[in-house]
């Protein structure tokens, strides 16, 4: 080792000295130091560590280096650490001058004081194993302390000489409590304000189905949600139900290790459910591309490291994309593990390029082939039928409309009704009384009355089967087909997947072997199914036309083929058979599995085929007459309907039927082979193939070791006991979410770049709390909204301006603006615009710039503004469109989504301030929110409408100052108007609302002008 000179000696021996009673901290005070400034040439990444110097690990500090000994525990004088970060030699000074790093005199004084308290290395703090610590005893504060998380941060302003601040207003504790649970104000949730109990106010809101939406959010974020692929055209995927899942996840409260569990591997879980399936959407919300000039094995090797990267960010709060190229030079992350995660997601149905599904693994049999991206599960959806009904409703409310001169239409419901009445169970089964196979195919009856037949019956087989006279004239027939275990649960054994069926009717006198046929007038196949989709966009057919390709057939899609189905076959006459007479069905089929048949009356007159479809649905469903078949009266009617009816008629048709497509997770029996690729090289065929494996520096005792491990044991070991990260980073995440920042500041990296937390027992007490309570969210929502330091007031505290100026240690509440999609929501509510009367659904498309569109190709796309009230749906609803966000999210800082965000950054521009002035959504809301405040009968006056609009939007009262200078700014537009300097019809026409009429339009405009002022309040959009 070098002598060190007396000019040294002199540096070192004045540094600054941390007092001997305060032990510093590896993790706490000098690791930051090192993985900033040292750890790029001196860390865990062998490739490119310089002079064979480690100074992650103790080892590598004290033994490593190429000449002398780089730290001597206890002995700075003598540890080359230290020589080489004092010298002012450019060759040896360290970091170099060409890292462009240097260490101030604070950084110096820490390391040497480390090495004289004897060079103490800790395990980073979040790779440590979660143990609960105890709670702190109260001290001078202790009347503050409402629950454990108060104790701790009381406990540190103390060790601070701090004291923490007074309790938050009532009002101002109820407006963040309403938009921190929900994303909405106050006034979106009739009677909260009102509430005399902050925890009356808790329950109302973590009740509210608003809640799951505004939890939603930060997740979406963190798994990348979007409504297209992001990659070259950009085209839109069918994903929305996998946002349904998350949203409704929050809302009952699903525990977190489930939620893991059914995200990462649902489609691996013991016969899953349509929801654990739609669930593993989070695994398809990988980046895709369709470009036929692409390279499969590129994009595969692509896809395959945006899971691995989103799997680190959603689940273990790690940059585990940093190792896809050379080991991670700030973590233990070898390239390894990067590859080993990738190959968890080996076995998930893919394709490299979607032009036409060519890849490496062939396409399954039985895809729907007009999926643009599969595979994708079809399912009844909650939201789509929850639309559907308010649709429908809305359709009986149309009928009801029509003038009673249009006799037509009373009469015809007439008949409906009664047809409904008579049918909901008016179905007779028939018993089979002989079934025969010109080909042999083995034919059994079951219980149920229905036939299986069980073999593999060739095409051209013809089955017949004879019932007795059924007690009443025939009116029509239904055939169902049923799932069978003998064909695996599924219905048929078709060799392309789909099940197809097409019966002939007979009747056959008794002496006589003459089959006499019985004719069908029409059919309807398959009632409680979704219609057939054309490009995978709307309905090729109109509502009611269910999979059928030809009359008096039923096709079943494969993916359908676990559920049951029905065709009915009407009658074009009633017919009355003779004594003793026997019915014969004929049916021809690959392999149809089990069959039930069963005949109904006839009804007397017969109504037309419309109203007959729309009367057997509702028979089927065992429902009473209800909306749809009122839907089919108005749409066949011959009567004259209001002319919005046809904008109903589509809305409706969009709900196909109550069922979505989403994309989903579909294991493929030979997994791709996964192999590590030199520095990300996907053409590179050289590296060592490597099988599932979770991160070798973690323990990992609860994963089998004698097998391939699948997705599902990777979800459980992210869950399992032995994990730390899981519990850390969620709870972290959720910190930030209502204090503004995470008790560590860096939410998607808990690793050496990340911060050490502010209060790390705290965070371990939250995290084993969270674990031990049995991963339940809503438990530590409340936890957190009850304790004494989230009800402070938003002070604003010269003692901590420079002590805490960000406020780290919870001294106060923190003021924060409002996330993007909760500014426009929060608009909405207060105009009285939002619509929120049902929860999930499709993506809506808001107003949105003529033209932003334009660069969009392949396809050439025009956004397609929403002209009803799906225009009023909340922000999380509103398309995510990946390389052009809509611009209103943009200007407020929303994620693009092509990458997983943990966290959004916020700036302030003047793009926001002219968002909100004139973006049409907020210029219509402040339109209607005038006019709700000239039609309100209990406002008498405008100082009694200021008044209110101002406790409407902000949640408290006004000052007098305040309501004078909104005053003096109403009288001046109100002179503009009547001057004609402003056109107030022009300025009035913007958006879909309309202005009664009735209403002076100078008084409306000058109105609007003074609500766009409320709605652009920095207080409005700021959460405090």
């Amino acid at each position: 080792m070098r002598p060190i000179s007396a000019i040294l000696l002199l540096a070192i021996v004045s540094l600054p000295v941390h007092s001997a009673e305060k032990s510093i901290s590896f993790n706490r005070d000098i690791r930051p130091i090192l993985s900033d400034k040292c750890f790029a040439c001196h860390g865990p990444d062998e490739k490119t560590r310089e002079a064979d110097l480690r100074l992650d690990s103790f080892q590598g500090a004290t033994q490593g280096g190429e000449s002398a000994t780089p730290i001597k525990p206890g002995n700075p004088d003598e540890s080359e650490v230290m020589a080489r970060i004092l010298t002012d030699d450019e060759d040896d000074i360290m970091p170099p001058p060409d890292s462009y790093k240097k260490l101030d005199q604070r950084e110096k004084g820490l390391i040497r004081e480390w090495i004289k308290q004897g060079a103490r290395y800790e395990a980073h703090w979040s790779y440590t194993p979660l143990l609960r610590p105890g709670v702190p005893t109260p001290g001078k504060f202790a009347d503050r302390v409402a629950n454990p998380i108060d104790a701790f941060i009381l406990n540190h302003l103390e060790e601070k000489n701090l004291s923490p601040s007074a309790k938050a207003s009532h009002e101002a504790l109820i407006r963040r409590l309403s938009l921190d649970l929900t994303g909405l104000p106050p006034s979106a949730h009739p009677g909260l304000a009102q509430a005399s109990d902050p925890q009356v106010a808790i329950t109302k809101l973590l009740a509210s189905p608003a809640y799951g939406e505004r939890m939603a959010v930060p997740w979406l974020d963190v798994v990348r949600y979007a409504d297209t692929v992001g990659y070259h055209g950009d085209q839109n995927q069918r994903i929305f139900p996998y946002r349904d899942y998350i949203i409704n996840a929050f809302n009952k409260n699903k525990p977190f290790d489930k939620f893991v569990r059914e995200q990462l591997a649902g489609d691996l879980l013991p016969n899953p459910s349509e929801e654990q399936l739609i669930a593993t959407g989070f695994t398809r919300l990988n980046l895709m591309t369709r470009e036929g000039g692409s390279q499969v094995k590129e994009y595969l090797a692509k896809y395959a490291a945006d899971r691995v990267r989103s799997v680190g960010a959603a689940f273990l709060g790690q940059t585990t994309g940093c190792a896809e190229c050379h080991d991670h030079k700030f973590d233990p992350i070898s390239t390894r593990d990067f590859y080993s995660l990738a190959a968890f997601f080996a076995d998930v149905q893919q394709w490299g390029i979607y032009d036409n599904y060519r890849g490496l693994n062939p396409p399954l049999a039985g895809f729907n082939n007009e999926s643009p991206f599969p595979p994708e599960f079809l399912s009844p959806c909650v939201s789509l039928n929850a639309r559907l009904s308010i649709l429908e409703r809305e359709a009986v409310r149309t009928l009801a409309s029509v003038p009673a001169e249009e006799a037509a239409v009373r009469n015809w419901s007439a008949d409906i009704r009664d047809f409904v009445n008579q049918h909901a169970d008016g179905w007779q089964i028939l018993p089979v009384v002989k079934s025969t196979s010109t080909k042999g195919a083995p034919l059994e009856a079951k219980s149920d009355h229905s036939i299986l037949i069980s073999g593999p019956a060739k095409k051209e087989d013809q089955l017949s089967f004879e019932f007795g006279q059924p007690g009443h004239a025939l009116g029509s027939f239904r055939i169902e087909a049923l799932p069978d275990e003998a064909h695996q649960g599924h219905i048929g054994r078709a060799p392309d997947g789909r099940f197809s069926m097409a019966p002939k009717f007979f009747f056959r006198t008794p002496g006589s072997g003459k089959l006499e046929p019985i004719k069908v007038g029409w059919s309807q196949a398959d009632l409680d199914t979704p219609p057939k989709f054309r490009n995978g966009d709307r309905p090729s057919a109109s509502f009611g036309e269910k999979w059928t390709s030809a009359p008096g057939k039923l096709i079943v899609p494969a993916e359908l083929s676990k559920r049951l189905h029905t065709a009915v076959f009407c009658l074009d006459a009633p017919l009355t058979l003779p004594a003793n007479a026997e019915i014969v069905v004929q049916v021809a089929s690959a392999d149809i599995g089990r069959l039930r048949f069963s005949t109904s009356p006839v009804l007397n007159p017969v109504p037309g085929k419309a109203a007959f479809s729309a009367a057997f649905h509702q028979a089927f469903t065992s429902n009473p007459l209800g909306q749809r078949a009122a839907f089919h009266l108005c749409r066949t009617s011959p009567g004259k309907l209001p002319a919005h009816y046809k904008g109903l008629l589509d809305s409706i048709r969009d709900c196909r039927a109550g069922w979505a497509y989403s994309m989903v997770a579909q294991p493929v029996a030979k997994p791709l082979p996964i192999r590590i690729l030199n520095r990300g090289d996907w053409q590179d065929d050289s590296g060592e193939l490597v099988e599932p494996a979770v991160l070798h520096f973690l323990p990992s005792d609860s994963v089998p070791k004698d097998r391939r491990l699948t997705r599902l044991d990777l979800a459980n070991w992210i869950v399992a006991e032995e994990n730390p990260l899981a519990a850390r980073h969620f709870m972290n995440r959720l910190w930030k979410q209502f204090f503004g920042t995470g008790l560590s500041n860096v939410l998607d990296d808990l690793g050496g770049q990340g911060e050490w937390p502010t209060h790390p027992e705290l965070l371990d007490w939250l995290a084993s709390e969270f674990r031990e309570s049995g991963w339940d969210v809503k438990h530590m929502v409340t936890l957190i909204v009850t304790s004494s330091t989230y009800q402070q007031e938003a002070a604003t505290r010269s003692d901590l301006a420079e002590v805490d100026p960000y406020n780290r240690l919870y001294a106060q509440q923190a003021g924060r603006r409002l996330d993007a999609e909760f500014i426009r929501d929060n608009a909405l509510a207060i105009a009285g615009l939002l619509n929120h009367s049902y929860t999930g659904g499709p993506s809506v498309a808001p107003y949105q710039p003529e033209g932003y569109y334009a660069p969009l190709n392949f396809p050439q796309r025009k956004y397609p503004i929403q002209h009803d009230d799906r225009q009023y749906r909340r922000g999380v609803y509103m398309h995510w469109q990946r390389t052009f966000l809509h611009p209103m999210l943009a200007n407020f800082d929303a994620p693009g989504r092509e990458e997983c965000a943990a966290d959004r950054l916020q700036a302030n521009s003047p793009q926001q301030a002219l968002t909100l002035l004139n973006d049409s959504s907020f210029v219509e809301a402040a339109r209607v929110f005038a006019v709700a405040l000239l039609t309100d009968p209990a406002l008498k006056d405008n100082n009694q409408r200021l008044s209110h609009a101002f406790k409407r939007t902000l949640g408290r009262e006004a000052k007098e100052e305040e309501i004078e200078g909104l005053k003096k700014f109403h009288t001046k537009q109100l002179d503009n108007f009547k001057s004609g300097r402003d056109d107030p019809a022009k300025f009035l026409s913007v958006g879909l609302a309309k202005t009664p009429e009735a209403l002076d339009p100078v008084t409306v405009a000058a109105w609007t002008q003074t609500c766009r002022i409320l709605l652009n309040l920095h207080e409005t959009i700021t959460r405090y």
